[in-house]
């Protein structure tokens, strides 16, 4: 089956842009804006995108768990990126990083340590789920005075990448056709694709099963359509009632299965 891929650009206030492919092995791609303090008392941390993904971020004191903390001159603190997954489908975030630094008047990047938050690695996360990631992140001791930073912004932009697999929905049918031979029975799988899902691009892969009760008659790879459907069929045998049983082999298509007499 042709993996396709298709990039929708959404935007906000605060350019926030998420690209979602379509299809199969998808690349889920975004940019997006957060906001480091120095030091304030509440650290802001929130990254979002109008389409339900969002990524929320917390500076923390540890990288075990997610304990709040201010950034301070010397100070070695955590960035903790935790996507939050709207699909009901698993991703895996497998990129982000720190795109760009816009610092406060008067206190310029060059206090600001974050050479090692960029995050490499296969981050799970599950269906309506989340999942978190520390990296490390810390202010400069200048030792020089840094009066003009205090309770002062860093505006950042955010990019990462993380993929997905689309799965769609199947129905089985069957029908037969008698000649004097016996009967031939022909399998129909159809996919579709819920309200948040793009259009179905292909037909289902796999095969369909036929049996008799516990009586296997064949196995039948399916012949894709030029709609969503494919079809297999088998015969011509003698059966009371005939069970066709769909099998996916790319974990686009969930099975399903129909019956026959």
């Amino acid at each position: 089956m042709t993996k396709l891929r298709r990039t929708k650009t959404l935007r906000q206030a605060i350019t926030v842009i998420l690209g979602i492919a379509a299809l199969g092995i998808a690349a889920l791609v975004f940019i997006l804006v957060s906001v480091a303090t120095y030091p304030t008392k509440t650290p802001r941390f929130v990254l979002t995108s109008d389409t339900g993904l969002s990524i929320t971020s917390t500076i923390s004191s540890s990288p075990t768990n997610q304990i709040a903390a201010l950034l301070y001159p010397g100070v070695l603190r955590y960035l903790w990126y935790t996507a939050h997954n709207p699909l009901k489908v698993p991703i895996t975030v497998t990129y982000l990083s720190v795109a760009t630094v816009m610092p406060p008047a008067g206190c310029p990047t060059s206090n600001l340590n974050y050479s090692g938050t960029t995050f490499l690695g296969s981050l799970v996360v599950p269906p309506s789920g989340t999942n978190a990631v520390p990296v490390p992140i810390s202010l400069i001791d200048s030792h020089t005075n840094r009066d003009s930073c205090e309770n002062t912004t860093f505006n950042f932009s955010y990019e990462g990448t993380a993929t997905y697999t689309e799965v769609y929905a199947t129905t089985t049918a069957v029908t037969s056709l008698q000649d004097q031979s016996g009967v031939t029975y022909r399998a129909t799988v159809t996919a579709s694709a819920a309200a948040d899902q793009d259009p179905v691009p292909s037909s289902p892969t796999g095969t369909v099963t036929f049996t008799d009760g516990t009586t296997t008659f064949c196995t039948v790879t399916l012949t894709a359509n030029a709609t969503a459907a494919s079809t297999a069929s088998c015969g011509p045998i003698t059966a009371s009632s005939v069970k066709a049983v769909y099998t996916n082999n790319d974990g686009n298509f969930i099975a399903s299965s129909g019956t026959g007499s």
